[in-house]
């Protein structure tokens, strides 16, 4: 039987949204039968209470809690085990992952840790370990990564400078909690980061060679929220219309993208990273028009979609004028909002991008860009967006 047109779309993790949602973690913990939570966060959000909001919380409904606050930007390694060993010491029967994309990374690459044996580096790729991970629930503080509905766990690797993914479906989240007063604790470049994170998920899931119906229209409908709502959640960390529809921008472009994967820009994003500790939704912004202009040529019509989504008026004119406004639009989008444009203003330098094009070709992203990637084109790129 042909499988030609067979589409596969799946989303298992339960979305609690909305203001006060938080104020359910104690019932949804409950229902994963859950009697003591290790909530994995950094430090900041100790430092502001909210750790212990979430503490608070679960022991209102009679589950015991431990606070792990040290994951940082980019969790290494020697962090995930030393979460793990804590995990195992302890009697934990779920994780919290509090915070922006890199702690719930962290609660997922622990959560596989729990119940597998080895080292996190022995998971690299996709569908290595046997045993389900423990349970996790999210509780996103950024409006960008998505990681609370996603598959994967983004590690660096500090004795390699680099930056690897740990992908299964066992890994996504039992439950992402989106409460808007939960964003509105991040600092602006923090807001700016994840924005632009979200925006190139979205754009990258929509042109993907993965992409289908469903998550094309997932994406579409992301860039639109994003599109119409960034700059004023950057403007204005209160503004709880705009927070709240950036959080669902990114809810939905982490469903296109854990479906579809990336692209080019994603895969060249996490050298920076690695080896420049430049944040991630930073290294997207600056990577994102250039990668865009590089993909035009695969398919300048679902460009043209996204420049129309935008807002852009591209009636009457050339073909590849009109895709290119979707390059246009997002220039300007991060020029609003105050995103860095270069990799050399956030500390990369020029020798390092031989060795930032050979690890990107490493990504698995690069198989799903739309159109074929050499080495040549990834350096070209970086060159380009130095």
């Amino acid at each position: 039987m042909s499988r030609i047109g067979v589409t596969k779309f799946y989303v298992p993790t339960k979305i609690v949204k909305g203001m006060g949602a938080l104020e359910q973690l104690g019932t949804e913990a409950k229902l994963l039968k859950a009697k003591n939570a290790l909530i994995v966060t950094g430090p900041n959000l100790v430092k502001i209470g909210v750790a212990d909001k979430i503490r608070d919380l679960l022991k209102s409904d009679g589950i015991e809690s431990e606070i792990f606050s040290e994951v940082m930007p980019d969790p290494t390694v020697k962090l995930v085990e030393k979460g793990t060993e804590i995990i195992k010491n302890g009697n934990f029967d779920v994780i919290i992952g509090l915070g922006g994309g890199s702690n719930i990374d962290a609660a997922k690459a622990m959560s596989v840790m729990a119940n597998n044996p080895g080292s996190i580096i022995d998971y690299e790729g996709a569908d290595k370990f046997t045993n389900p991970p423990m349970p996790i629930i999210a509780i996103p503080t950024t409006a960008g990564t998505g990681s609370e509905v996603t598959y994967s766990s983004v590690i660096t690797d500090t004795d390699r400078n680099y930056k690897f993914v740990v992908w299964s479906s066992l890994l996504v989240p039992r439950v992402a909690i989106l409460d808007p007063r939960m964003p509105a604790t991040a600092p602006r470049m923090v807001r700016v980061a994840a924005g632009m994170d979200a925006l190139t998920h979205a754009i990258e899931s929509y042109v993907s060679k993965n992409a289908n119906t469903y998550t094309e229209t997932l994406a579409l409908s992301a860039i639109k929220l994003i599109e119409e709502n960034l700059r004023q959640s950057v403007a204005d960390s209160h503004n709880a219309t705009a927070i709240t529809n950036m959080q669902i921008a990114a809810n939905m472009a982490g469903m296109a993208f854990t479906n579809t994967r990336l692209g080019i820009v994603h895969a060249l994003a996490l050298p920076p990273s690695a080896m420049f500790h430049v944040p991630h939704g930073l290294a997207n912004a600056i990577l994102l028009p250039h990668g865009m202009e590089f993909n035009l040529i695969a398919n300048p019509k679902k460009f043209i979609n996204i420049a129309k989504t935008m807002g852009e008026h591209v009636e009457s004119i050339r073909l590849m004028d009109a895709a290119m406004s979707a390059v246009d639009a997002v220039i300007e989008l991060a020029d609003d909002i105050g995103a860095p444009v270069t990799l050399e203003s956030v500390g990369v330098t020029r020798e390092s991008l031989p060795k930032m094009a050979e690890d990107a070709m490493k990504s698995g992203h690069i198989a799903v860009n739309p159109r074929e990637v050499t080495y040549d084109d990834a350096l070209g790129i970086l060159e380009k967006a130095f």
